[in-house]
């Protein structure tokens, strides 16, 4: 009997395993016309869409994996992450499989999007404007939203070199040989050596462009942080600084070229599509600075002088890690709680790789909100009552964050030692009470947080309520801080803390962030 129970078992594994196999579709990968120009190198921009692989790209493209891993240097790190931009190395000739070269079209293909024109794009493909128009027969410089523009591929001229006898052609020689130690200084250190000048920057007077949309029906956001930037700007000038802000409303039309790059830093816009349409016309001529989108990160692999205020998800993750292993003591444990079946694995993908590079040892307990009502059975088997236990929940899910809030209570009521870490979203979630967070002592890293018992803050929100007749949302703390840190240095502002490092492509990431701690007699603390 135990025989034909262990076969039976083992067939049901077995089709277990078919079934999965058979579900498994691999999303086809659609080879991307899109060319962008970093470091004197062309690249096609693909977007990495679900269930695609580095192998089914790299077949796709004709690259092999070692070249995309070369061209993106941190995909060794994060893996394929959905809806991120790969760089995937441009070949003017692709061989067939005869070894013959493939016929090679004369031309590339480019969507126009709402805040180009001609002289855009033939910067951006180095060719002229007359080329696009002859291309596409166009008799009138004006183009529309969406129309697709043949741009002509300038191919490199090849100088010839006269064979003779005594001087054989060495094929190979001719192709212009790479030599290191004469290369020109790379593209990113140079973008580095640009960021540290700004941020040391010391100047008399201080001139930068704010550039928002802010005719009538522009957004909350938008007003707010211009209020905040307005504010920062009072304040600078009663302490005897001298900063000057040219202001430019994005939604009237796109600012003059011309005049941001006189500017000693561009502010803004805030959304990375109109963040987008500046930094290509700019063409790196002055630093773009994104204040507000964490989306907007992506654009440093397409563009220079590019510098990310917001940080990003991941610096919270390695944050809340390090955090966890400062504090765990001999006799506590670290589980590590994660959703089963979660769509979006990012969180628990980061918080694994965090926890691994610092060589934390923890449980893991995966579970579906459906078995939540068994989990603290399972709790009890795997966590200490010798210690703390240190529960860091990897999920950015409203519902599951719920469900493991209302199971570490319970263990609390059995007499366990429990301290909750999450990302900082869990703020955002209505249907969980606060005193919950207070009684697990929830800790979490975040890339701001205004603490209202701080003095500083409480003048500003006094002042802003007197100028405004309103509260001050994030948005406003956001403008002010940014304002104050780019034009006077203050790194530790009243709600965001600056702190650069350059990224792969030597743009300037802010990896600062606030440890938020709620205690249980029912305050909220920074601890750094």
């Amino acid at each position: 009997m135990k025989r034909i129970a262990a076969l039976f078992v083992a067939v049901c594994l077995g089709s277990s395993l078919i079934a999965s196999a058979q579900e498994y579709v691999p999303t086809p990968v659609t080879v991307s016309k899109e060319k962008v120009k970093l470091g004197g190198k062309v690249y096609l921009s693909h977007v990495v869409l679900e269930k695609q692989t580095l192998f089914s790209i790299s077949r796709a493209y004709g690259v092999t994996e070692e070249e995309l891993y070369q061209a993106n240097p941190t995909l060794r790190e994060t893996g394929l992450q959905k809806n991120a931009i790969l760089l995937i190395p441009y070949k003017e000739a692709a061989l067939q499989a005869d070894g013959s070269a493939t016929p090679q079209q004369d031309y590339t293909e480019h969507t126009v999007r709402w805040y180009e024109d001609i002289d855009d794009i033939a910067r951006r493909y180095d060719v002229s404007p007359k080329e696009i128009m002859e291309a596409n027969g166009l008799k009138s410089r004006k183009l529309t939203t969406r129309q697709v523009l043949k741009i002509p591929i300038r191919k490199p001229a090849v100088e010839e070199t006269p064979a003779t006898e005594e001087t054989p052609v060495n094929q190979e020689e001719e192709a212009a040989p790479e030599q290191p130690e004469e290369t020109p200084l790379p593209a990113q250190e140079e973008g580095v050596e640009e960021h540290s000048s700004l941020l040391t920057l010391t100047k008399d007077i201080v001139e930068f462009s704010l550039v928002l949309p802010l005719k009538s029906g522009a957004s909350e956001s938008n007003m707010d942080f211009y209020s905040g930037v307005l504010l920062a700007l009072k304040d600078m000038e009663a302490e005897g600084l001298k900063v000057k802000a040219h202001v430019y409303d994005l939604s009237v039309a796109l600012p003059p070229m011309d005049m941001l790059e006189k500017s000693d830093f561009v502010l803004g816009p805030i959304v990375s599509r109109d963040l987008e349409a500046i930094l290509q016309r700019l063409d790196g001529k002055a630093p773009v600075i994104s204040p507000l989108d964490q989306k907007a990160a992506s654009l440093s692999q397409h563009y220079h002088n590019f510098i990310q205020v917001p940080s990003a998800p991941e610096n919270q993750y390695e944050d809340l890690a390090q955090w966890v292993k400062e504090e765990a003591g001999p006799d506590d444990r670290i589980i590590l709680v994660t959703e089963k079946g979660a769509s979006n694995i990012s969180a628990s993908v980061s918080v694994r790789s965090a926890l691994a590079r610092r060589e934390v040892n923890y449980e893991i307990l995966t579970y579906s909100i459906v078995e939540g009502r068994g989990i603290p059975t399972t709790l009890s088997s795997i966590m200490t009552q010798e210690g703390v236990n240190r529960v860091l929940v990897a999920s950015e899910s409203e519902a599951f964050v719920g469900d493991a809030v209302r199971n570490l209570g319970i263990m609390l009521g059995k007499g366990y030692d429990v301290v909750m870490y999450a990302p900082s979203k869990v703020r955002t979630f209505d249907t969980i009470e606060g005193s919950a967070y207070h009684d697990v002592s929830l800790h979490i890293s975040t890339s701001y947080h205004a603490d209202y018992a701080n003095p500083a803050v409480d003048r500003f929100v006094r002042a802003y309520r007197s100028l405004f007749r309103t509260e001050p949302s994030q948005f406003a703390f956001q403008g002010y801080d940014t304002t104050r840190f780019f034009a006077q240095k203050v790194a530790s502002g009243l709600h965001t803390d600056f702190s650069f490092t350059p990224d792969a492509n030597g743009n300037l990431v802010n990896r600062a962030v606030r440890r938020i701690v709620f205690k249980k007699d029912y305050t909220t603390v920074i601890e750094r």
